[in-house]
């Protein structure tokens, strides 16, 4: 009988903390903070293998090749730190060859 009443109260009490932990919405912010977490950093993963925003890297990557040989000593150290921010979470050994892949490994590091 004292078993029975304790997991009886046990029960209630694990029924009382699940009903506390949705009336205020606690379940929610974990959903958020793990699983929505989980699906947007999938989703900015698979955006940052797309075509189109590797060839807009690509693209930015020729002009700036560009414009840092046409440039003087005080602006290329500029374009230096634009690239270097521009390019921080890009693989240019991933998606870039050559010439091309050397002058922004040489500008971020």
């Amino acid at each position: 009988m004292k078993k029975l009443k304790i997991a009886v109260i046990s029960l209630l009490v694990l029924v009382l903390l699940v009903s506390l932990n949705f009336a205020f919405g606690f379940t929610d912010v974990f959903y958020t903070k793990t699983v929505v977490k989980a699906k947007q950093n999938a989703n900015r993963e698979v955006y940052e293998q797309s075509k189109s925003f590797v060839e807009g890297k690509r693209q930015s990557a020729i002009k700036y090749y560009k414009e840092y040989n046409k440039a003087t000593d005080s602006q290329k150290q500029a374009l230096k730190n634009i690239i270097s921010q521009d390019f921080a979470s890009f693989d240019e050994d991933k998606y870039l060859t050559g010439e091309l892949r050397d002058f922004i490994h040489n500008c971020k590091y």
